[in-house]
């Protein structure tokens, strides 16, 4: 054990911790005779005890690091850096904006930006410009939270006055807040540079879906060509002669269509029903760009425990639909729902629940079924906290 390689050519070896113990006390042997008692009740046992565990403890250790330079598994700062490779960049947190937040007071009081209000539930927010009371006595201003990510804040909740200004007396939010986002997790980073290694390429279809990925809140997507010189039906679309096809969930019309103008091969014709125009910079020309947006699917999710919370099944559904599960993509453009695939996204969360049934049906005819649902490319399944039902039988 004394000459043990925890690193080889083939990677990390990650020995069990009794091969480890065993090896430890194999060594005090030969140091101090064959007959040395080396239980954990005495005290050479204690040391080799501690010695066993922080051999076990570097090589974990080893393991973490090694996993770092893989970009399947690699996670925070490993993941950015290897992300910065290919020029791409996790998501990064945003504020939560309420617009068109009502000052009221003394007219002509000043009321300076970074201006504090907050909600009855403590969450505070501050004005994103200054404004001045007009003769009413009133102004309007845009609000956002003085913290990242997801802070709510519905209309009529931010009544308090924080930052003592003379002359500014009330606040209110006819409208809600838009709520932020947190910094893009490990999972989903891993998942975005995976759609998006081709993203510095043009023309080909991963270049193409690579830069539609990259596009800002698009989520999921599906992607067609047609090479032939004739109208075409693949995978359920007609697609003209010499086209392309995509259905994109996510993402505003205007820089999806960029995109696919900026990355599809010149002369490409285009399908779907979504029409955005977009100017070619490059020569001026106008461009009526085609794509798809899918039509969404309501599913209805039924499943049977004997041990499990139906709150915590509920929520692993949601994650999973949401692809918030490590390895599972859930519910994307074209990806048919499968009972399987849900019990497993269960399961990969409350590892100690026993599933023993999961049904699914469509909103309309309802008919609970063990078998899949099927999703065109041109669609994307949905599901919602009222559309799970969890039995405990």
């Amino acid at each position: 054990m004394a000459d043990y390689q925890y690193i080889a050519a083939t990677g990390v070896i990650l020995p069990q911790t009794s091969d480890i113990l065993s090896g430890v006390q194999q060594e005090y042997r030969d140091a101090f005779g064959a007959d040395l008692v080396v239980t954990p009740d005495t005290p050479q046992g204690v040391l080799i005890t501690a010695e066993a565990l922080a051999r076990a403890e570097v090589v974990r250790n080893n393991a973490d690091l090694a996993n770092q330079i893989n970009p399947n598994v690699a996670g925070g700062v490993f993941l950015d850096a290897i992300m910065a490779l290919t020029g791409m960049q996790r998501t990064p947190a945003t504020k939560t904006v309420v617009p068109a937040v009502t000052l009221s007071g003394v007219a002509g009081t000043v009321i300076a930006a970074g201006a504090l209000a907050a909600t009855a539930a403590g969450d505070r927010f501050a004005s994103l410009s200054t404004v001045t009371l007009d003769g009413a006595g009133s102004a309007t201003v845009d609000f956002a939270a003085v913290e990242y990510g997801p802070v709510p804040c519905g209309a009529g909740d931010l009544t308090t006055v924080v930052s003592g200004i003379l002359g500014w007396e009330t606040v209110t939010n006819p409208n809600a807040g838009v709520l932020g986002s947190a910094v893009q997790s490990d999972q989903a980073a891993r998942a975005l540079r995976r759609n998006t290694l081709a993203f510095q390429g043009v023309a080909l279809a991963e270049a193409i879906t690579s830069a539609l990925y990259n596009v800002e809140g698009v989520r999921s997507l599906a992607f067609r060509e047609n090479v032939a010189a004739t109208t075409q039906v693949i995978d359920g679309i007609s697609m003209v002669g010499h086209s392309i096809y995509a259905c994109v969930d996510g993402g505003s019309d205007t820089d999806v269509a960029a995109a696919l103008l900026e990355n599809k091969s010149s002369g490409c014709a285009w399908n779907g029903g979504t029409n955005v125009s977009v100017v070619e910079p490059a020569s001026g020309q106008s461009y009526a760009v085609q794509f798809d947006r899918p039509e969404v699917i309501g599913v209805l999710i039924k499943v049977t425990t004997t041990n499990g919370d139906a709150g915590n099944i509920t929520k692993a559904i949601l994650d999973y639909a949401a692809g918030d599960i490590d390895g599972l993509a859930g519910f994307v453009v074209g990806a048919d729902v499968s009972p399987f695939e849900i019990a497993g996204a269960v399961m990969a969360e409350q590892p100690g629940y026993y599933i023993s049934k999961v049904e699914i049906s469509r909103l309309s005819p309802v008919s609970y079924s063990t078998a899949p649902i099927a999703i065109g490319i041109n669609q994307i399944a949905h599901t919602q906290l009222s559309y799970i039902t969890v039995v405990i039988a």
